[in-house]
């Protein structure tokens, strides 16, 4: 074979190879479907969510009428879904960094329990939005609820959540606090500023046109009086 044949027998080769698509790295999974009740989708698929099934960020979570849809995330936190309820799993990082550990979901409609590890939850790193409120977490177990004409209720049942009109800032690490200035007077607070810090056993309400109001004390329904709240409350004592 001349030297010319072998140069554009490699040239033919880079360029075959050129061609051929690169493998995607393998998507790891938010984490894993631990209890389904009823039929729970994720958008996109064919067959219904079961146990064992993984779940991915980007995944649009859906339950029918009397589902209910448990995921154990990577972190071992618990997010689940009640009847009739629509959340996207928008971000599940879970790296060894504070900066690369973080959970984001979204709740369209319907109701969302969140049981949330340490690791992430003393970070402020798990948040639920809606399309009026943030709830970020600086605790372990919290509810929202997410009605269609877009108000939300938010229940802190342990921790502290704080809950926002926008995204909530994330504490800076190994900074010294500033120091304390005398401001101004209070001023009318815009819907954009909003932020309510929530503690256990605390609610807050946020109205369809985005207005937040004081955290109130609210007690646990009698038996039989709200079963989403019990049934959680079960599966998290079991844990």
């Amino acid at each position: 074979m001349s030297a010319s044949t072998r140069a554009l027998a490699a040239a033919a080769l880079v360029a075959a190879l050129a061609a051929v698509p690169a493998r995607a790295a393998p998507r790891t999974p938010a984490g894993t479907v631990t209890f389904v009740a009823g039929d729970a989708r994720a958008g996109g698929r064919v067959e219904p969510l079961a146990v064992g099934v993984k779940v991915y960020a980007g995944d649009v979570l859906e339950t029918g009428r009397r589902t209910r849809l448990e995921v154990r995330l990577e972190d071992r936190s618990l997010l689940r879904l009640g009847p009739l309820s629509r959340a996207t799993v928008e971000v599940a990082s879970f790296g060894k960094s504070v900066e690369d550990r973080k959970v984001q979901a979204k709740l369209l409609l319907g109701q969302v329990w969140a049981n949330v590890a340490k690791a992430v939850g003393g970070e402020a790193r798990f948040e639920v939005r809606t399309e009026n409120a943030v709830a970020g977490v600086r605790g372990t177990t919290f509810r929202v609820d997410a009605a269609k004409d877009r108000s939300v209720v938010v229940k802190v049942y342990s921790g502290t959540v704080a809950v926002a009109a926008g995204a909530i800032p994330r504490p800076a690490h190994a900074e010294p606090r500033p120091e304390r200035r005398q401001v101004a007077g209070p001023e009318e607070v815009s819907r954009e500023q909003w932020e309510r810090i929530v503690t256990s056993m605390m609610a807050v309400r946020v109205s369809a046109d985005g207005i937040a109001t004081e955290p109130e004390a609210f007690a646990l329904a009698e038996s039989g009086g709200d079963e989403w709240e019990e049934w959680n409350r079960a599966r998290d004592a079991a844990r």
